[in-house]
């Protein structure tokens, strides 16, 4: 049984410029594992708790030395020289060690970049790909695959630039022979979209996860300019290629109203799903993330009793990858779909154990990374590994984006070479 001979932190910048926390963890053996920690803007309220500096004298108060020597003090003093008999088995002692429902002492972000780095770590020392070590964690034994790639072209809420009030209009594409021709269509609708934005004289800057953020009078406009790419790109909207919408309305949700330009006033909860339900039957929806408010669990019960027959409806800030969450929103028939988020729990083996509860309800699981990335492509090898329906990497544009869809590349690789042995 491998143990923990050395463990490290340090920081370093995200995609934003904004601080996280890079780890490296090194067995006994000589194996090692080294992971970076992404972070959100748009977070739900309920989410584990990231510990930052708050010295307003660097990084704007958003550094990160802090929970980097509790790594590289308590945490390593106390996991070095320990048997690691699993990921579980390591998570179990660090959520022992913080002692908080909300990892609230030691922080999410340390607690899961030890979690990640230590994962990656014993999968080098098991002579398994990563991938294949989280299938092992999640107890999953049925043939691997890639799951189906969310594409998020257009950035708006806090993604963008203030010009849209939803967060994330997506592009999906149907089930292809390979992963490789998904990602092909993915990349080709995305120049498209380029081309379409500069054609209307529409800004065409990225936002914050890769998608553009254009200039555009509505909502509704958005998705117009994404079914008009997926037809330029010879396919067919709604049945080749698919529609989904991160409507985040957290963002835009106040004393009970929702406030968006495309209506001349607020709109209460029944007023925004019959809204809502004159989007999706304009564009058919594949995804509906967060169409209400994280603490309006009556409306969501609402719009999936609507909507949920042909289109998911996919909780984030009301799940926040969060066991008890899920209890609550099975038991409210709340959605049919969830966000998993390994940095909203602050542990790998939470996250599996989210995506078993969410599965024993039949919902579907979308594997997502944060609007403040990294390079690293842990998330990739977890999506496959949990057997995730579907993984929302940003746009198929930036570094920190294409790193994981590349690495699904990969990864389609081996799966082919493995089945033809």
């Amino acid at each position: 049984m491998p143990k923990l001979a050395k463990l490290y932190s340090r920081e370093i910048l995200d995609s934003r410029a904004t601080p996280t926390i890079e780890v490296v963890a090194i067995l006994d053996s000589g194996e090692f594992g080294v992971s970076s920690v992404p972070s959100g803007s748009s977070t739900g309220s309920y989410e584990a708790v990231e510990i930052r500096d708050e010295d307003a004298s660097r990084y704007l108060g958003k550094g990160v030395l802090k929970p980097v020597g509790m790594i590289n003090q308590e945490l390593a003093g106390y996991l070095i020289g320990k048997e690691l008999e699993s990921t579980a088995h390591l998570d179990e002692m660090m959520i022992k060690l913080d002692g908080t429902p909300t990892k609230s002492r030691l922080g999410a972000n340390s607690l899961l970049g030890v979690s990640m780095a230590v994962t990656k770590a014993i999968s080098s020392a098991s002579k398994l790909p990563l991938y294949r070590y989280i299938a092992s964690l999640a107890k999953n034994d049925q043939t691997l695959y890639i799951p189906s790639p969310v594409f998020n072209m257009i950035n708006g809420g806090k993604h963008g630039a203030g010009n849209l009030d939803f967060q994330e209009f997506h592009v999906i594409p149907g089930r292809m022979p390979t992963y490789a021709q998904m990602l092909e269509t993915g990349a080709e609708i995305y120049q498209t979209i380029k081309k379409i934005l500069a054609r209307r004289g529409a800004i065409h800057s990225i936002g914050d996860e890769g998608g553009f953020a254009p200039n555009l009078f509505t909502n509704l406009d958005a998705l117009e300019v994404l079914n008009e790419a997926i037809t330029e790109c010879h396919h067919k909207p709604s049945v080749d290629v698919e529609l989904g919408l991160d409507v985040a309305a957290n963002s835009f949700h106040k004393d009970g109203k929702y406030t968006i330009k495309d209506r001349s006033s607020p709109m209460d909860a029944s007023e925004f799903i019959d809204y809502l339900r004159d989007l999706n039957s304009q564009y058919p929806l594949r995804l509906l993330e967060d169409p209400l408010d994280e603490d309006d669990w009556k409306g969501w019960s609402n719009i999936t009793a609507d909507l949920s027959r042909t289109t998911t409806i996919v909780g984030d800030d009301l799940i926040v990858t969060n066991k008890e969450k899920v209890t609550k929103a099975i038991a409210q028939k709340a959605c049919t779909g969830v966000i998993i988020k390994p940095n909203q729990i602050g542990t790998v083996s939470e996250a599996i154990a989210v995506v078993k509860q969410a599965r024993s309800a039949s919902w579907k699981i979308n594997v997502s990374h944060r609007s403040g990335e990294t390079n690293d492509t842990f998330i990739a090898d977890f999506a496959v590994g949990v057997g995730a329906d579907y993984a929302k990497f940003g746009a198929p544009a930036r570094g920190e984006r294409v790193a994981k869809y590349n690495r699904f590349l990969s990864i389609e690789v081996e799966l082919q070479q493995a089945t033809a042995t």
